[in-house]
């Protein structure tokens, strides 16, 4: 018997798998689980379906240049072939090349959807509205063939007999789906006869279910007025629909239990509120009772016209007393009064007297100053009339001078630039004017014939 180590064995099966026609070159189709990138950039991840997983290794040569980036959740078709990593003995697949398989493609948009409606605020509670504790009628929206419609009619019977359905058939997967529940839903919100709408199906793969995930629904649940349940699914399928609704239930049949409380849960509430505000009246009108007999045996309630005397007599006291306290008030405003008054009198008075004696005073010196005054004006107009006098050309004139003029001019000669030879001029004197004309120019520097 040969003895074979473990490296040598590993190498023997990665020599066979490698020259195994089928599983040199295999295209595999499952989901991706696990994903991670190493810092040598190659691409470690889990390919599982229900059943099994196999690990894979994409290294990062084979991943140059691939538009799609591979995240966990994504269902994908790789092509490679199966190695044994002898090293580690591990069982695994080299991926060449990956492309997304077709509900990988529902699934990513779901994802982008989901994310871009995520940040829009339409997955926030604050907005969902609150559901009626019973509401008078119940709007289904689903298939009218299939055993979901079945089983909330039957819930709902069972629950709380004599409650009222209205049904929206429409197409819940196919084409026409998308627009038959939006027209569904702005239909209910148009009659306004529903106090709350139940959208619903039944499981399926994320392909049937691709109507609940579409933006159309979406938005529409978040223009209902009405509050709107969702169960679309299972309990582990999650939609888009499920997100925006106002309440998520994870079957319908769920969401039949949702809806309505439970009718004999109500009588017994009903039952024991009953009883208790039973025993709250009955102890409140003992309470009562005790407080009337007590009323009863008070002295007031035997004697009535006891109180009324006792009110009437302090009525007169205070009667009394606040008649007292007005004179004796009005005796000390009137004192007051008197003292005021002869504190005012002896103040103005006073005041006068000052005030006249001070006006004296200001008159005498007023007076005072204005003959001063008058007197320092005179002399200066005195001076000024000798000075005035002095400089006016007739007084000069009538001690034998003579101002001499322009003929056709009234303007003085006052240089003998002014003059012409031959000019007509006019003489003024003290006692009247004589006319002469120029016959000689003789400058300051020449010398004056005696």
């Amino acid at each position: 018997m040969r003895i074979l180590s473990v490296s040598q064995v590993n190498q023997y099966a990665a020599r066979l798998l490698a020259a195994d026609p089928v599983l040199s070159s295999l295209t595999v189709e499952g989901e991706i689980s696990g994903g991670k990138v190493y810092s040598s950039g190659h691409y470690y991840f889990t390919l599982k379906d229900s059943k099994a997983q196999i690990s894979c290794v994409f290294f990062r040569g084979a991943m140059a240049g691939m538009s799609l980036k591979p995240e966990d959740g994504q269902h994908v078709i790789i092509t490679g072939n199966a190695n044994i990593y002898e090293a580690g003995g591990r069982f695994q697949m080299i991926v060449k090349t990956m492309e997304q398989a077709g509900e990988g493609l529902i699934y990513a948009k779901f994802v982008e959807l989901r994310d871009r409606l995520q940040k829009q605020g339409l997955f926030a509670e604050e907005r969902k509205k609150t559901l009626p504790f019973l509401p008078g009628r119940i709007g289904v929206i689903t298939s009218p063939e299939g055993a979901v419609i079945r089983d909330i009619v039957h819930i709902l019977r069972r629950r709380h007999p004599g409650f009222k359905l209205r049904i929206y058939p429409v197409a819940v997967q196919g084409p026409n789906s998308i627009p038959d529940i939006v027209t569904a839903l702005e239909m209910a919100n148009k009659q306004a006869d529903c106090d709350v709408l139940i959208i619903c199906r039944g499981g399926g793969s994320l392909e049937d279910l691709m109507s609940f995930n579409s933006e159309e629904v979406a938005m529409a649940v978040v223009a209902s007025e009405i509050p709107v349940i969702s169960a679309v699914g299972h309990e582990t399928d999650y939609t888009i629909c499920d997100f925006v609704a106002d309440l998520r239930a994870p079957t319908p049949s769920a969401a039949a239990e949702l809806v309505l409380p439970q009718k004999a849960d109500l009588y017994k509430q009903l039952n024991a509120y009953q009883g208790k505000m039973l025993t709250y009246l009955t102890h409140s009108l003992s309470l009562a009772r005790t407080r009337l007999n007590n009323l009863r045996n008070r002295q007031v309630m035997k004697q009535p016209a006891s109180l009324i005397y006792d009110k009437v007599q302090k009525l007169d006291l205070l009667n009394i007393r606040l008649r007292n306290h007005f004179i004796v008030q009005q005796v000390n405003v009137m004192n007051h009064f008197d003292k005021l008054r002869q504190r005012y009198d002896l103040a103005f008075t006073n005041y006068f007297q000052i005030c006249g004696a001070e006006v004296t005073s200001l008159q005498n010196r007023l007076i005072a100053g204005f003959v001063q005054e008058y007197k320092e004006s005179t002399t200066t107009l005195d001076k000024l009339s000798i000075k005035l006098e002095a400089f006016n050309p007739q007084a000069v004139i009538k001690r034998g001078y003579a101002r001499i003029s322009l003929a056709d001019k009234a303007v003085t000669v006052s240089s003998i630039r002014q003059l012409e030879l031959d000019m007509s001029v006019k003489i003024h004197l003290a006692d009247g004017e004589a006319g002469a004309k120029v016959t000689e120019l003789l400058p300051a520097t020449a010398e004056i014939p005696e």
